[in-house]
């Protein structure tokens, strides 16, 4: 009798226990040749660390992959995107994150570093006629990206916390290409806001990997994302705290 009680203690004790939160996906353990804090790559003092990333690239990608992050970590003089885009560098630069995107998860984050850096080191704010080509134009690279990535990165070790940031950035560049002089663009809005439904949401409409990471990581982010009225400001916001400053105007 007295062990029955002694065992009905007990597994009311371990029932009495609180279950410990599942580990958010960057905070799993990491393999051995993972780069650790891999939002750095993004950030500002990227080019203090984009060099590790070249053991990581496969070998026929490396040479590309050199050629195309020295040419944009060396860009000077704040060039229009567009223009760059359409010359023979940046076609060059458009095959490489191509290429990037098909391969390993260390090539997916170089080729999220190259969208990023570029996006930095160039101008894609409105032009005369309050149109903003070249800020699609980053919203589309970094579409394609998701789109090849976002499922398997949100739970990734080392990719879930690039992927958020590039949902947010896609929010940025689409808010800034969809300015206009009185109000804003919501044809261009609700492109956006359908294409990050197709991202965050399944077929059956439940939230994806990656809706999930986002609410767990950042719960503000994706509130508004049905209403009409400025539905990308919760992931806009986001991208303020992830990317200061970084709205096109290439200071």
């Amino acid at each position: 009798m007295g062990a029955t009680v002694a065992l009905l203690i007990v597994a009311l004790g371990v029932r009495a226990i609180p279950g410990q939160r599942p580990l958010a996906p960057q905070d799993r353990p990491k393999e051995e040749r993972e780069l650790r804090e891999p939002m750095q790559l993004l950030g500002r003092s990227a080019s203090l660390r984009v060099a590790e990333l070249d053991a990581l690239v496969s070998d026929s990608r490396r040479d590309t992959w050199l050629t195309t992050r020295r040419r944009v970590f060396e860009l000077q003089g704040c060039p229009k995107l567009g223009d760059w885009l359409d010359g023979p560098e940046g076609q060059a630069f458009e095959r490489t994150l191509g290429e990037l995107r098909r391969g390993s998860r260390e090539e997916a984050l170089a080729a999220l570093t190259l969208t990023t850096e570029l996006a930095r080191r160039t101008e894609w704010t409105q032009g005369i006629l309050r149109k903003n080509p070249a800020a699609e134009r980053l919203s589309r690279l970094v579409a394609d990206w998701l789109r090849a990535w976002s499922d398997r990165a949100a739970t990734d070790s080392l990719l879930s916390e690039p992927a958020i940031a590039a949902t947010a950035l896609y929010a940025r560049a689409t808010q800034v290409a969809g300015k206009r002089v009185i109000g804003r663009d919501e044809s261009l809005d609700a492109a956006a806001t359908a294409f990050l439904a197709q991202q965050l949401r399944d077929a059956q409409g439940q939230a994806t990997a990656l809706a999930r990471t986002i609410r767990a990581a950042h719960p503000a982010a994706l509130t508004g994302l049905d209403e009409r009225d400025n539905p990308l400001a919760g992931l806009d916001a986001l991208a303020e705290r992830l990317f200061p400053g970084l709205d096109g105007e290439c200071k």
